[in-house]
């Protein structure tokens, strides 16, 4: 008895689930956050979850419609930055009983957050799923890291005006943000239209926790002065004033863009326009009812503003959303879109094409082909299904060939037994 007890309870292990409590109206069922699982069945399953400062976080929310239910919204929030809470929502969408609904959002991790080692141990990431009548949260612990190089432009400040064939100062304050001593770093002020820069040396820039370490002379920030002199036959505009931070070996750089306007000849200049758009991967494959992201690079080559959409089509086969929906880029400055796309439940396997049209002030700049292979998302439970199957019987026949040692042993003593009364 005790042998077949032990093997009863080694397959109810097998088939063991647990539930939890859900709410009456929807349930968060799964979260996943740059493709890293840390939320399943409405619960965290990491201990914590480690990001980095400049760092984007693409969230896919998985829901669960328990009932129907009108005007529903999810929103991620980071909790516990000494610059303020960090958050995005969904719009509004109406939940059927017994649908599953995938939303997608983006978090941005500031780049010169402050991470103080008390601060950045108290951190949460929230999934709040909300409806007029009642809501469900559910919290990950969250680590935010500092790079190992990080120059960042924290300011600079230039004349709102100058006129042509004058000096406009630039004045320029950058800061080390990483984890390591940044030497040789150099500050450089350019209008590339115009062809004009300068640059200045600054020294070695020290990371935050040696600054702070009296019997260092270095300091972790500085400040330089650039002066650009504009050329006298300059045109009457709006100019893309680039300043850069950077260090000799080119391992840490930023990159900062202005708008200097200069005064200039009275003829307008000749406007031009044009943009630059290039995709991540135009391919890549998904499971249905997970979720990817395509990401969109778009510079605009014109000489003054533009404003950009990303228009989606063709995805008849699940769901999708751009992020953001508006991109507005001064001249010279480079943006980006997030296009996240879910196949559905009951979408068929292989590859399927959709597009996404980049448009500037309306008008198309360029369109992507795009392809997504799905695959089944249910293949990954097969597999462990029947490795599961196969510890099952490798469990029963050790305890069938563990139960005839037992009975051989067992008739050898009974036998021994009975030649001793003879």
């Amino acid at each position: 008895m005790p042998l077949f007890l032990v093997m009863a309870l080694v397959l109810a292990a097998f088939t063991a689930v647990s539930t939890l409590a859900q709410s009456t109206e929807f349930n968060i069922d799964e979260v996943v956050v740059n493709e890293v699982k840390v939320v399943e069945d409405g619960a965290a399953i990491l201990d914590r979850l480690t990001v980095e400062t400049g760092e984007n976080l693409f969230i896919t929310v998985k829901l669960d419609g328990l009932n129907d239910t009108e005007d529903v919204s999810i929103e991620a929030e980071i909790r516990g930055l000494e610059s303020g809470t960090i958050d995005a929502e969904t719009s509004l969408f109406d939940v059927k009983q017994g649908r599953t609904y995938a939303k997608f959002l983006t978090l941005k991790i500031p780049a010169n957050a402050r991470l103080d080692q008390d601060l950045t141990d108290n951190l949460k990431l929230r999934i709040t799923a909300s409806s007029e009548d009642s809501d469900e949260k559910v919290d990950v612990l969250l680590t935010i890291d500092r790079v190992r190089h990080n120059l960042l432009v924290l300011d600079a400040q230039a004349p709102e005006s100058v006129n042509a064939g004058e000096t406009a100062v630039v004045e320029v304050a950058v800061r080390n943000r990483g984890t390591k001593i940044e030497e040789d770093v150099f500050v450089k002020a350019s209008i590339p239209e115009l062809g004009i820069s300068r640059q200045k040396f600054i020294g070695d820039l020290l990371p935050l926790e040696d600054f702070e370490n009296e019997d260092n002379e270095l300091s972790d920030k500085a400040v330089a002065l650039l002066r650009l002199e504009i050329p006298a036959g300059t045109v009457s505009g709006d100019y893309a004033l680039k300043i850069q931070v950077y260090s000799s070996d080119g391992v840490a750089k930023g990159e900062e863009t202005a708008i200097l306007s200069v005064k200039g000849k009275t003829a307008a200049p000749v406007q031009t326009s044009g943009s630059a758009v290039a995709i991540d991967s135009s391919a890549k494959t998904v499971a249905k009812e997970q979720g990817v992201v395509y990401k969109v690079t778009v510079t605009n080559l014109g000489s003054s503003a533009q404003t950009y959409t990303a228009e989606v089509s063709g995805v008849d086969f699940g769901t999708y959303s751009a992020n953001p929906g508006i991109l507005t880029l001064a001249a010279g400055q480079s943006g980006e879109f997030n296009i996240f796309v879910s196949p559905a439940a009951t979408s068929t396997l292989g590859a399927h094409a959709f597009s996404v049209a980049v448009k500037a002030d309306g008008t198309v700049a360029k369109t992507l082909s795009l392809s997504a292979d799905v695959t089944d998302s249910s293949a990954g439970n097969d597999r462990l299904r029947q490795n599961l199957i196969v510890i099952a019987v490798i469990l029963i026949a050790i305890l069938i060939i563990l139960a005839i040692i037992i009975a051989v042993v067992t008739g050898r003593r009974r036998e021994e037994s009975e030649e001793r009364l003879y």
